[in-house]
């Protein structure tokens, strides 16, 4: 399925956590298409971008971080 890289303008989830792991890996994608393209026209990525690739980033690190703790 093509995706859109997610544009500093476009709409971003205010709670990440409600997102299904689906939903969650999309938006990743959408938002590291977005920091590449900034970056390799640019040299330098939107403020926003950055903020969403953290966000996304530290939200995917939490539900790996419980998967984990799961099996213990």
């Amino acid at each position: 399925m093509p995706f859109s890289a997610l544009k500093p303008s476009d709409e971003f989830p205010k709670d990440l956590s409600t997102l299904s792991e689906p939903a969650l890996e999309v938006l990743q994608r959408r938002v590291n298409e977005e920091l590449f393209r900034e970056c390799n026209e640019r040299l330098v990525a939107d403020a926003e971008t950055v903020f969403r690739f953290n966000a996304v980033a530290h939200e995917v690190a939490i539900r790996e971080a419980f998967r984990d703790l799961k099996g213990l």
